[in-house]
């Protein structure tokens, strides 16, 4: 009865919370636009985030600098949209570090609100790992250094800031981060105007251009748009040769799941996760990416004649949001070299070393208050001076991972968890899903779901974070600090 009586009271908060919605949701633009948008799609070209420059290099040290402004930009045709970026850009700068090699980034805050950088997927020291509390205020700078100790990979950066992030990052905040590995240089694969990120969100906007923001009851429950951008420009067109693509996909947005795969049933072959590359390519229909999460893809269009034309379609959308852009085969390419059967060595951690195994419940507390719907880690609110896990150096240990059912509330949690690399052991009791079984730093947890993750902390000591990456479940508490000692 006690389960039953907290679910009656989660139903009957319901418009208490679409009020509370009103209140507290920011709407950054006036009305929103009719989802008559068939008119948009593969209109625009695709457009590849510049490559930042470093301001200075040293022997050991490349120094970036990275300013957080206001802009309007185009990014729905013939309309101009305030967006807060890097270096006032949507999608940020892409920023390619060598593994190995420092970076060192100074950002400097020119926006109104207070901002956290965060490496997504780093191994990166506590000072810089971008901890909600470590604000740059407005008119402020922080420098972030990041040792790129970890694989190459493909990785981000993004807002952090304490209970804003999603909404910094609805706004732009967000950007990517490659770390190049020089044992990927003899293998072949695709490189320079070949190699092209593909950063997968989604916004609704109002007549004016500018974002409407919805994030559910409360604010609290997800943000969801009515028009996919990729790296910034809606459902677009890209001309592409007659040859192999490597395509950096990542879901960059607040709580949408993507699928892409191919319109024409044709396979994905996937070489890379979140933390680089799998041991061995693998052909996927289709590739599930939870928020935070990454693939890299290699598309061969080879074989289709000049004007054949491809959409990449996503498979978890409905109407307009089932498709996401187009490919047009445009030219000739130069004949290439197959992908080799051999990408990198993977060793994979033996559970047998693990000195403990936790268990983290992903959730919702009901308490009489307003709103009365938290999101919880083992029931806890988030807490900034509490650790929920004390971890000492280099231990390898299990973490046992449930998305706890609760009524008819049925949401995703993707878990990302900071600093280390983890290799899925077992989802719902089973092996991994195949696209799954690389290094990872988020994993998907659907409704009811259970994972068993293995990783050895071996980074550095100090404080980090376990959170949910739907943005609004972070900033309403489903987070959780964890020390490494």
């Amino acid at each position: 009865m006690k389960r039953t009586r907290r679910e009656m009271l989660a139903v009957g908060a319901t418009t208490l919370l679409a009020a509370a919605a009103g209140r507290n949701g920011l709407h950054f633009g006036s009305g929103e636009i009719p989802e008559d948008l068939a008119k948009w799609k593969f209109s625009k070209p695709l457009r590849v985030p510049p490559v930042l420059s470093p301001v200075r290099i040293d022997a050991k040290t490349d120094y970036y600098e990275i300013t957080q402004k206001e802009a309007d930009v185009e990014l729905l045709p013939e309309l101009h949209t305030r967006i807060w970026g890097y270096e006032g850009m949507f999608p940020g700068p892409t920023i390619k570090a060598r593994r190995g090699r420092r970076t060192i980034v100074r950002q400097t805050n020119q926006l109104p609100h207070k901002t956290v950088v965060h490496l997504h997927g780093g191994v990166t020291e506590t000072d810089s790992d971008g901890f909600p509390t470590d604000m740059i205020m407005p008119g402020e700078s922080r420098s972030y250094v990041y040792s790129n100790e970890g694989r190459g990979a493909t990785l981000w950066y993004h807002d952090h800031a304490m209970d804003r992030t999603a909404q910094n990052l609805y706004m732009g905040l967000a950007g990517l981060y490659i770390i190049e590995d020089e044992s990927e240089a003899g293998l072949g694969l695709p490189v320079a105007e070949y190699d092209v990120p593909l950063i997968l969100q989604d916004r609704s906007f109002g007549p004016d251009g500018n974002f409407v923001y919805h994030a559910g009851r409360g604010g609290r429950m997800g943000a969801h748009g009515t028009v996919v951008l990729v790296n910034g420009v809606p459902w677009p067109r890209f001309a592409v040769a007659r040859r192999k693509y490597r395509f950096r996909i990542l879901n960059a947005s607040n709580a949408t799941v993507f699928e892409p795969a191919l319109q024409n049933g044709r396979p994905l072959i996937q070489i890379a996760t979140d933390g680089g590359l799998l041991p061995m390519p693998i052909e996927c229909q289709s590739i599930p990416l939870a928020m935070a999460e990454r693939t890299d893809v290699v598309a061969d269009f080879s074989e289709y004649p000049i004007g054949t034309q491809i959409v990449l379609s996503n498979l978890s959308g409905k109407g307009p949001q089932s498709e996401i852009m187009r490919f047009e085969v445009a030219r000739d390419g130069p004949v290439e070299n197959p992908i080799p059967q051999k990408l990198s060595n993977m060793e994979p951690l033996d559970p047998k070393l693990a000195a403990r195994t936790r268990i983290f419940e992903f959730g919702i507390s009901v308490e009489f208050k307003i709103p009365p719907l938290t999101w919880t880690i083992n029931g806890k609110e988030f807490n900034p001076k509490a650790s929920l896990a004390q971890v000492e150096y280099g231990q390898v240990e299990i973490w046992h991972l449930k998305n706890r059912k609760f009524g008819s509330l049925e949401m995703i949690h993707p878990v990302h968890i900071h600093l280390i690399n983890f290799q899925i052991l077992e989802r719902n009791g089973e092996a991994p899903k195949p696209w799954e079984r690389g290094w990872k730093d988020t994993v998907s947890l659907d409704n009811g779901e259970e994972v068993k993750l293995i990783m050895k902390f071996d980074g550095y000591r100090g404080r980090y974070l376990m959170h949910c990456h739907n943005l609004e479940h972070e900033d309403h508490s489903m987070m959780a600090r964890f020390d490494v000692i």
